[in-house]
C-alpha cells in the first residue's frame, strides 16, 4: 500500500541539490487526488543496473513511435540513428518552489521525533515538472541532514540522472551525489561522475567526470574525462582541471585547465582549431581564442604557424555602443615572410554602422592589404576572393522620412593592390558624392521621378602614364514623368524625361589641358514600353507575352566629356528593353530604336515550368553617335542587333536546364552560356556549365570557360565532393577541388585538396604557378563549432548546393 507523507525537508534536499531550487510546501494524504502526480512519469523511471543499461533504455531508434511523437514532425539530424527520450519533455516548465506543492510517497515510513526518520520502498518525490525516485531516505532528528540511497533518480525537462546515494545539509543547502550517471536530451549528451557536490546555491563540482555526445549503444568515438568540473550558474561558466580528450579510449589531448560556457552567455575560450598543408606555405595550424571582454564587445585572436613562412597573428574585435552603432575591426600580420622576399605581410579591415534615428543612418568601411597576393597566400578562408581595388568609404543615408525621398552622401576611395596597374587605369576617388532619388505619384497611374548624382572625381597621375587625366565635379540630373497602365491582359508605360550633365574641371585639370571651359549638355528622351499577356488553360497552363519597346533621344555632342565611372552595358534579353547603353552618368545616350520580344511559358499540373523561352531583337533607325571612349566601332553603325534568346526548363523536380545566347547582326556569336543542374533530396548534386563571350573591343572581354561540380553520397554518412573550372582560352584549370566528408552523431571530418590561381594572377606568365592546398576540418559535436569552410566554398561556387546540403542533413 502506498502512503503519502508530510516530509518536506527531504524534497527540499533532493530538489535543491539536483535542480537548484528549494521546495517549501507539501501535500498530505488528503491532497493525493488533486496532486500533480503523473503516473506515466513514475513508471518511466525504473530500477536498472547502472551504466550501459541505464543509458540504453532511454535511447530509442528515431523511427520509433515515441521518438516521432517527441520530435513532433520536426526534422532530426540524419547523422543519428537514435534519439534520447527522457521521462519529461525538454522545455517543460518546472514548478515554483515557493508556491507549488510537492508529494512524497513510499511503501513504508517511520517518523521518530527523537531519532532518524525513514522512508523505504519506492520512495517518490514529485513536483510539477520534476520527479525523484529512491529506495530509501533517512533524515536525522534535527531535520538538518538527509540521506537517500538506492538508485536515486531525478528527472526534469530533458534531464535525467541516477546516483547511488545523496547526502544533503538542509540548512546550508550543500550536499553531494555518489556514482552518478546523467542524460541531457537537448544536447544529445550523456556521462558520469564519481561524485557531484553542491557547495552553494550556484556552484556544483563534479569529480572524475565524463562527457560525450556519441550514441550509448556503442563504444564512444570520443569522450572527455576530467578530474574536476566546476559549474558556476551565477557566472554562466564552467572550469575543468585535469581534462583529457579520448578518441577510441586513446588519450589524444590533455588540458590542465579549461574554461567553457554552460549557457548561451558568451565566454572566453578556445574555438575549433584549423590545420592543413599548402604548396606555398607548408604545414599550417591555427588556434582561435575567443575573448569575452564585456557585454558589448569581444575579440577573437588566432595565433597561426605556417611552417615555410613563420608565425602569424589574426585578430577580430567586435563592438556595440549604446548610442553610436556597432562595428568590427580585423586584421592580420606576418613578419618577414620567408616565401615573400622576407617582406612583412599585413591586412586591416574596419567597418561601422550606426542607425542614428528612423531617417538617418551612417556607415564606414576601410580596407588595406600589403600586397596583391596577401589574400590568396594567407587568408585561411578558402572562399576568399581578391579584389583588385580595396574600398574605403563613408556614407550618410536618408530614408523613411519624406515619402518617396531617398538620399546618400558618400566619400569613397580605393587602394589598388597591383602596383603594375598604371595610374590612368585606376578608379577615381569620389570626394564626395551626393545621390538623391525622389519618386511620387501613383504606381498604377501618373508618376514623377527625379534623380541627382553630384560628385567630385579626383585622380592623381604620378607615373606619367597620361599627360592629363581630368578631375572635377560632375552634376547629373534626370527628371521623368511616366504613366503606368495595366490590366489582366496588357500594360503600357509611356515616359518622358529631361536629362542633364554639367561638368566643372578643377584648376589642376585646366592648367594641364590649357582649357577653362566647363561642359554642359541637356538631352530630352521619350520611351514607350508595352506588352500583352495571353493564357491558355488545359492539361498544361501556357502563357504568351509579346513585348515592344521604343526609345528616342536626340544626339548632343559629348566627345569632350570625361569618363569618370561609366562602362558599356552588357548584352542580354533584358537589355533590349532599356534606353541605357552605359552604366554610369557620364554620357546621355542618343536613341532612336525599337525592340521586339516575346516570352512563352509552359507549366504542368504540379506547377513545374517545363519550358520558358524568350527571344528578342533591337532595330536601330539611326547610328549611335554618342560613344564612351571617344572611339567609334562597327557596332555603332549596325542597323540591328542579332537575335537574343533565353531558354530554361524544369525537366523534372530534380533536373533543370537553362541557356542564354546572343548574336551579332552579321550572325557571329556574341555570347552564350548553358547550365545543367541535378539535385535530389538524398544529397546528390551534379552541375555542368559552359560560358563563352567573344572579344568585342571595349564592350566585353573574351571569356571561354567550363565549370563542373558534384556531390555524391557513397555510404551511410560519407560523401565525396568536387568542383572544377577550366579556362579554355588559356588551357589551364583555374580551380580544382576534390574532397571527402563524413558526419556522424558525435563527430565529423572533411578532408579536401585544392589547386587554384589567385584572381589577379596572369596564368600565362611562366612565373605564376597554381596554389595547392590540402585542408582538414575535424570536429567533435558538442565541443565546438564546425569550421565549415568546405561547405562555404561549395555554396559560393555550386548553384543549389545550400539546398541540397540541407536536405542531406535532414533526410
Amino acid at each position: 500500500m502506498k502512503h503519502h507523507f508530510k516530509f518536506n525537508p527531504l524534497a527540499t534536499a533532493i530538489l535543491t541539490l539536483l535542480c537548484g531550487s528549494t521546495v517549501t510546501s507539501y501535500a498530505s494524504s488528503a491532497d493525493s487526488t488533486s496532486s500533480t502526480t503523473n503516473e506515466q512519469l513514475k513508471t518511466a523511471i525504473k530500477d536498472v543496473y547502472p551504466g550501459q543499461q541505464f543509458f540504453e533504455q532511454y535511447y530509442v531508434d528515431k523511427s520509433a513511435p515515441e521518438a516521432q511523437q517527441r520530435l513532433g514532425g520536426k526534422p532530426s539530424s540524419s547523422f543519428c540513428q537514435g534519439t534520447w527520450i527522457t521521462p519529461i519533455t525538454p522545455g517543460t516548465k518546472t514548478g515554483n518552489s515557493t508556491t507549488d506543492s510537492s508529494v512524497v510517497t513510499a511503501d513504508y515510513g517511520h517518523y521518530n521525533p527523537n531519532g532518524d526518520s525513514i522512508l523505504e520502498g519506492n520512495v517518490v518525490i514529485e513536483q510539477q515538472g520534476r520527479i525523484i525516485n529512491a529506495n530509501q531516505v533517512t533524515i536525522d532528528k534535527t531535520q538538518t541532514f538527509a540521506h537517500a540511497k538506492g538508485n536515486v533518480q531525478m528527472a526534469q525537462g530533458g534531464l535525467l540522472s541516477q546516483s547511488d546515494e545523496i547526502n544533503y545539509n538542509l540548512k546550508t543547502q550543500e550536499g553531494d551525489l555518489s556514482n552518478s550517471l546523467y542524460i541531457e536530451e537537448t544536447q544529445h549528451a550523456h556521462g558520469s561522475a564519481e561524485k557531484i557536490s553542491r557547495t552553494s546555491n550556484n556552484i556544483t563540482v563534479l569529480n572524475n567526470a565524463s562527457y560525450t555526445t556519441c550514441p550509448p549503444n556503442e563504444a564512444p568515438t570520443w569522450n572527455i574525462k576530467a578530474k574536476e568540473i566546476k559549474i558556476n550558474q551565477e557566472t554562466g561558466r564552467g572550469e575543468t582541471k585535469g581534462t583529457k580528450l579520448y578518441v577510441k579510449n586513446v588519450p589524444v589531448m590533455a588540458v590542465p585547465y579549461f574554461n567553457f560556457p554552460i549557457d548561451d552567455r558568451r565566454t572566453t575560450g578556445i574555438l575549433t582549431p584549423s590545420f592543413g598543408f599548402t604548396n606555398n606555405g607548408g604545414l599550417e595550424l591555427g588556434v582561435p581564442v575567443y575573448l569575452n571582454l564585456a557585454p558589448n564587445y569581444d575579440a577573437t585572436i588566432t595565433p597561426r604557424y605556417i611552417s615555410d613562412r613563420g608565425a602569424m597573428f589574426n585578430g577580430e574585435f567586435r563592438y556595440l555602443t549604446e548610442n553610436f552603432g556597432s562595428g568590427l575591426v580585423s586584421g592580420g600580420f606576418l613578419g618577414s615572410d620567408k616565401e615573400y622576399s622576407n617582406e612583412d605581410r599585413k591586412e586591416f579591415h574596419f567597418e561601422h554602422f550606426w542607425q542614428i534615428n528612423k531617417q538617418f543612418s551612417t556607415q564606414a568601411e576601410y580596407n588595406y592589404a600589403s600586397d596583391k597576393d596577401y589574400f590568396s597566400d594567407l587568408n585561411n578562408n578558402p572562399d576568399a576572393r581578391t579584389d583588385l581595388n580595396l574600398r574605403r568609404a563613408w556614407e550618410l543615408n536618408y530614408n523613411h522620412g519624406i515619402p518617396g525621398l531617398k538620399a546618400k552622401l558618400k566619400v569613397e576611395d580605393f587602394q589598388t593592390l597591383d602596383p603594375t596597374v598604371k595610374d590612368k587605369d585606376r578608379p577615381y576617388a569620389r570626394l564626395p558624392q551626393f545621390l538623391l532619388n525622389y519618386k511620387t505619384g501613383n504606381p498604377q497611374g501618373f508618376q514623377v521621378e527625379f534623380n541627382n548624382d553630384t560628385a567630385y572625381f579626383q585622380k592623381d597621375i604620378s607615373d606619367f602614364s597620361e599627360v592629363a587625366q581630368p578631375s572635377g565635379t560632375r552634376i547629373y540630373n534626370d527628371f521623368t514623368v511616366r504613366y503606368n497602365y495595366s490590366n489582366q491582359w496588357s500594360y503600357i508605360r509611356p515616359a518622358a524625361s529631361i536629362r542633364n550633365i554639367n561638368t566643372f574641371f578643377d584648376e589642376d585639370t585646366k592648367d594641364r589641358s590649357n582649357t577653362t571651359e566647363n561642359i554642359s549638355v541637356t538631352v530630352p528622351q521619350f520611351t514607350l514600353d508595352a506588352g500583352l499577356l495571353f493564357e491558355k488553360e488545359g492539361k498544361y497552363l501556357q502563357t504568351l507575352s509579346p513585348r515592344a519597346f521604343y526609345a528616342y533621344a536626340p544626339y548632343k555632342d559629348q566627345l569632350g566629356n570625361p569618363n569618370f565611372d561609366s562602362v558599356s552595358a552588357s548584352i542580354g534579353y533584358d537589355q533590349l528593353f532599356s534606353s541605357k547603353r552605359f552604366y554610369g552618368h557620364d554620357r546621355l545616350e542618343d536613341n532612336n530604336f525599337a525592340s521586339l520580344g516575346v516570352s512563352y511559358s509552359l507549366f504542368d499540373e504540379v506547377g513545374l515550368e517545363r519550358l520558358r523561352a524568350s527571344v528578342g531583337q533591337s532595330f536601330f533607325f539611326e547610328d549611335r553617335r554618342v560613344i564612351l571612349n571617344n572611339k567609334y566601332d562597327e557596332f555603332d553603325t549596325q542597323k540591328r542587333t542579332g537575335p537574343i534568346v533565353s531558354l530554361s526548363s524544369q525537366i523534372t523536380q530534380n533536373l533543370s536546364v537553362n541557356a542564354n545566347g546572343s548574336w551579332l547582326s552579321n550572325g557571329d556569336s556574341s555570347q552564350y552560356n548553358i547550365n545543367t543542374f541535378y539535385g535530389t533530396d538524398n544529397g546528390q548534386l551534379y552541375s555542368l556549365g559552359y560560358i563563352y563571350r567573344a572579344d568585342l573591343t571595349d564592350r566585353q572581354n573574351a571569356y571561354d570557360q567550363i565549370a563542373a561540380s558534384f556531390v555524391q553520397p557513397i555510404h551511410n554518412n560519407w560523401r565525396i565532393l568536387g568542383h572544377a573550372q577550366y579556362d579554355i582560352d588559356n588551357r589551364v584549370t583555374r580551380d580544382l577541388l576534390l574532397g571527402i566528408n563524413y558526419e556522424s552523431c558525435c563527430w565529423g571530418i572533411s578532408v579536401y585538396g585544392r589547386s587554384y590561381y589567385n584572381d589577379l594572377d596572369n596564368v600565362n606568365s611562366p612565373d605564376v604557378k597554381a596554389n595547392r592546398a590540402v585542408m582538414a576540418e575535424f570536429t567533435f559535436k558538442g565541443l565546438g563549432g564546425f569550421n565549415n569552410k568546405l561547405a562555404s566554398l561549395l555554396e559560393n561556387r555550386i548553384l543549389g548546393f545550400n539546398k541540397v546540403n540541407q536536405s542531406w542533413t535532414q533526410r
